[in-house]
């Protein structure tokens, strides 16, 4: 794997409605797909026909959101329960006032604080991501499209850059961006572009602001 392209998935119901995230499992707004055929358009005048195969997470907002950008690109999908984004445990469904009651302080290390009951560390997350980027390694494809959350966007970013476990680094990640990872011609892994959403500025579905 040479190159490696991230994006997020477009507005979900649960940001509009108040709800928790993790692994809340609500579909795409209307505004959430015109962002991501936006997005699919963007990807098409970057890549062409480069991009080899897409991988998504199998909750709604993403495997939607990968089911739209196909509309541009005639490539295997393949949907990976170790995309989903980070659980947050009990508070799954929950409106964000109520999660708050029961949310847990930080703790340190912060790496294997569980911000909910039953909910998922970071450090279980970078585990849970590098299994799987480790297994997609191990593919023929050269140019790879995964559309997951913002959380799992870091951690590939970390994954790919060869951070050390025990480093927290936390990347921005808005609805419906995309990021590039490559590979530079001295053999260093790099990032070409991060969390770009220039494309929807113009239709004014840009959440970056």
């Amino acid at each position: 794997m040479k190159e490696l392209i991230l994006v997020r998935h477009g507005e979900a119901e649960h940001l509009t409605k108040g709800i928790i995230g993790g692994w809340t499992d609500l579909p795409l707004t209307d505004r959430g797909r015109r962002q991501v055929v936006l997005t699919a358009k963007r990807l098409k005048d970057l890549f062409g026909t480069r991009i080899e195969g897409m991988y998504a997470s199998d909750l709604k907002r993403a495997k939607e959101s990968a089911k739209l950008i196909l509309e541009e690109f005639d490539i295997p999908l393949i949907i990976d329960p170790q995309f989903r984004e980070l659980n947050l445990g009990i508070s799954k469904d929950m409106i964000q006032e109520e999660a708050k009651k029961i949310e847990v302080p930080p703790s340190k290390p912060l790496l294997d604080w569980m911000s909910y009951p039953e909910s998922e560390s970071w450090r279980m997350l970078q585990q849970r991501v590098s299994t799987a980027m480790s297994d997609l390694q191990q593919k023929p494809e050269e140019v790879v499209l995964i559309v997951s959350h913002g959380n799992i966007m870091s951690a590939i970013i970390d994954w790919w850059l060869q951070l050390p476990e025990d480093f927290l680094l936390h990347f921005a990640s808005h609805t419906a961006c995309i990021t590039w990872l490559g590979i530079s011609g001295w053999g260093q892994r790099e990032i070409i572009k991060m969390n770009e959403t220039a494309h929807l500025s113009g239709a004014g579905l840009d959440d970056s602001h």
